[in-house]
């Protein structure tokens, strides 16, 4: 009986992985709506676009919907 409630407690690694990658995706699909401000970010971006896209891009990339 104790383990079958063990194995209530875990959840199933197939459907936690599924759940991640479709996370991940659409953290990417949102962060493509900003690929022209992000394109050369590699040389460093604007203090104004650095504080837009974080109040832009933090909260939906938090967030676990």
């Amino acid at each position: 009986m104790a383990e079958q409630e063990e194995d209530e407690l875990v959840p199933d690694s197939d459907e936690a992985l599924t759940s991640e990658l479709q996370r991940q995706l659409r953290d990417l699909d949102l962060i493509s709506n900003y690929s022209k401000d992000l394109r050369y970010s590699g040389m460093g971006l604007t203090i104004d676009a650095s504080v837009r896209l974080r109040v832009e891009l933090r909260a939906p990339l938090s967030s676990r919907a």
